[in-house]
């Protein structure tokens, strides 16, 4: 489970817990840079490589057995996804990304968010605005993808949401009362779904 810009492996309780009420392990993580983890932000750029170290670690332990979801929200989609999709072999078999920046321009653009913007002007490369997007390497992505989007969302546009779902063939849910972040009962749903979703190998 991977968090938003500006949190920290805290901020994924709800879906851990609810995920952990459907008998399955939850494992937060502290992106690179966040409390709880060294290094510095990079905005979900070097996710790849450190969520390999991870899920290799993780898929070694004696009682994780089944698939291994990643579950990604904002920022922490973008990681997840370009994870999935980069080359590079991981251990992961699906990959749930809520409310994720899937085209960084396309955000960047839409977004009257001035905050948002500094950010963006002060953390991605030049070459990050292009590669760190997962709508550029949809065509790579190798497993089967959820991706959840709100259609009040103002930070990252829905349209932009829809269009990296049908780039990448992913299975799309939309909510009509989801700003950005989901609240608990909201994120009940996503799980809900995504439980359905991996244990009916669909």
């Amino acid at each position: 489970m991977l968090h938003g810009w500006g949190q920290d492996a805290g901020a994924m309780v709800h879906p851990a817990r609810q995920l952990h009420a459907a008998g399955w392990h939850a494992l937060s993580l502290s992106q690179r840079g966040w409390r709880g983890s060294a290094g510095c932000d990079d905005y979900g750029f070097s996710g790849p490589a450190d969520l390999s170290a991870a899920l290799d670690w993780l898929t070694s332990q004696p009682d994780v057995k089944g698939p291994v979801v990643l579950v990604g929200f904002s920022m922490g989609g973008l990681s997840a996804l370009l994870s999935v999709s980069m080359p590079g072999k991981s251990p992961a078999t699906h990959v749930v990304a809520v409310s994720a920046p899937t085209d960084l321009r396309a955000v960047y653009d839409a977004s009257g968010i001035r905050f948002l913007k500094r950010c963006y002007d002060a953390i991605l490369t030049p070459e990050q605005w292009r590669e760190g997007s997962p709508v550029t390497h949809a065509a790579g992505l190798r497993v089967p993808a959820l991706v959840a989007i709100g259609t009040h969302d103002h930070i990252c546009a829905p349209a932009i949401g829809r269009q990296y779902a049908e780039a990448a063939g992913a299975r799309l849910l939309e909510f009509a009362d989801l700003a950005h972040e989901p609240d608990e009962a909201q994120w009940a749903v996503i799980v809900r779904e995504a439980v359905t979703w991996v244990e009916s190998g669909r």
